[in-house]
């Protein structure tokens, strides 16, 4: 009984950080929101899985202990910092440069069927696997939440698949709003004020990365 209590008191204790980590503003957050403003919601679902499967791929990486040869490794880990913070900054960049669609192209959803999918979701992949930091989160927060007297492999798979859950609905939440309000956005510059205001926070988010 006691033990069982343990059990969902961890559970929870997980849940509530995975919530709070996630729903952090961040790349992968404004990531999803700037895509969902620009090309929809469906469209900005490409993205997402992107982002979800690159933060599961790097759960596997953390649990295989590549990731703490990664982490241990001073020259990997800068090297992986310096490439994640130049792909933050091309990703800057393609949001500054970024022409605002026409009300005809948001009214037929032209834009959301020539937008190339396929590019919104290895995007988003690639904003995750090139985040150092991710490993670092998954090294330090999994082992707090794994019973060594259990299969370490299937409890590692599960709080991984728990954690992309999470992170999968509050991207959902966070592209469902954005595209609620894409209309509005339409109105004067906004669109284009938007795109270059994301694109500066991408750039900051980059240098931010390499100084810490």
């Amino acid at each position: 009984m006691i033990n069982r209590k343990y059990q969902r008191e961890r559970s929870f204790s997980f849940i509530t950080i995975a919530f709070l980590t996630l729903s952090s503003p961040g790349p992968g957050v404004l990531f999803t929101v700037t895509n969902s403003i620009n090309y929809g919601l469906r469209t900005a679902l490409f993205g997402i899985s992107g982002l979800i499967i690159g933060m599961f791929i790097i759960a596997v990486i953390s649990a295989s202990g590549v990731g703490l040869i990664i982490t241990s490794n001073p020259t990997i880990f800068t090297a992986l910092k310096f490439i994640g913070a130049f792909y933050l900054m091309y990703l800057g960049y393609k949001n500054f440069i970024k022409k605002s669609p026409t009300q005809d192209l948001l009214e037929t959803e032209h834009n959301e069927k020539d937008i190339r999918k396929s590019k919104l979701f290895y995007q988003g992949l690639f904003a995750s696997l090139l985040n150092p930091k991710t490993i670092v989160f998954f090294i330090a927060l999994f082992p707090q939440f794994i019973d060594i007297k259990k299969e370490i492999l299937n409890q590692f798979l599960i709080l991984s698949l728990t954690f992309c859950l999470i992170g999968f609905l509050i991207h959902l939440v966070y592209a469902n709003f954005s595209s609620i309000f894409k209309e509005k956005m339409l109105a004067g510059n906004n669109f284009s004020k938007l795109n270059k205001v994301s694109g500066c926070i991408f750039f900051l988010l980059a240098v931010l990365l390499i100084t810490q």
